[in-house]
C-alpha cells in the first residue's frame, strides 16, 4: 500500500521499530533469563498497544491491524528473541575470545608474534612467510576486538534480514487473494465499502 498511513504502520516499519526499542532495552540486562525475556515481551506489548492507538486514529481498518499484529507476535518477535538470546550470550563471553580478550591474552598474542619472528630470522623459510610473525605481533593484541566487530556485524545483518523478511511476507500476503475475493484498496477503506460491494467480488448463496 502506498498510503502514508500504511507505510508508517507497515509490517517492516513496525518490526524495525520494535527491534530498535528492544535492543536498547536488552543492553540493560546483565544476563538472559526468564525475567529478561518477560520484561522485553512486556516492552513489545506496550509498544504495539501504543502503535495500535496511533493507527486507529488515522485509519479504520481492523482486519489490516489484526493481520499485522499477528505477524509481529507470531513471527517477527519470536525470531528476534532467538537472535537476541544468542547475541546476548556471545556478548557476555566476549564473542569466544581467549580469556575474554583480557590484557594477558593480548600480551600473549604479541609475545607469540615476537617469538615467531625470532624463529623466522634464525631458520630458512619461504620469503612469503616472513611477514606473518610481524603481523601477529602488531595485530595480535587487537584480535579480541576484531572478533567482537565480526560478531556485532553478523548480528546487525541478521536483524536487517528479519526486517526485510517481514517486508517480503507482507508483500506476499498482499499479492495472495482467494478466488472470488477482490483486493482491498485504500479507496475501499476510505469509502467504507464492504466485501460484497467491491468490483470483482462474488456473493455466496
Amino acid at each position: 500500500m502506498t498510503d502514508p498511513v500504511y507505510t508508517r504502520y507497515s509490517l517492516a516499519e513496525l518490526t524495525a521499530h520494535l527491534v530498535s526499542l528492544l535492543e536498547r532495552r536488552r543492553l540493560a540486562f546483565s544476563e538472559w533469563n526468564a525475567e529478561t525475556e518477560a520484561a522485553l515481551e512486556a516492552e513489545a506489548a506496550g509498544a504495539l498497544t501504543e502503535a495500535h492507538a496511533g493507527f486507529v486514529e488515522l485509519a479504520d481498518d481492523a482486519p489490516y491491524w489484526e493481520r499485522t499484529h499477528r505477524a509481529l507476535t507470531t513471527v517477527a518477535l519470536p525470531r528476534y528473541f532467538a537472535l537476541a538470546k544468542a547475541q546476548h550470550a556471545l556478548e557476555h563471553s566476549a564473542y569466544g575470545a581467549w580469556r575474554n580478550g583480557d590484557l594477558i591474552s593480548r600480551v600473549a598474542y604479541a609475545a607469540i608474534g615476537l617469538v615467531s619472528g625470532i624463529i623466522v630470522v634464525r631458520t630458512a623459510i619461504p620469503d612469503w612467510l616472513e611477514p606473518l610473525p610481524i603481523a601477529l605481533f602488531l595485530v595480535g593484541p587487537l584480535l579480541p576486538d576484531f572478533q567482537a566487530w565480526l560478531g556485532r556485524r553478523r548480528y546487525a545483518k541478521a536483524l536487517s534480514r528479519l526486517v526485510d523478511d517481514m517486508a517480503q511476507e507482507q508483500r506476499d500476503a498482499r499479492e495472495y487473494q482467494p478466488l472470488g475475493i477482490a483486493p482491498v484498496t485504500e479507496t475501499d477503506v476510505e469509502t467504507g465499502k464492504s466485501q460484497s460491494e467491491r468490483p470483482g467480488s462474488t456473493r455466496s448463496g
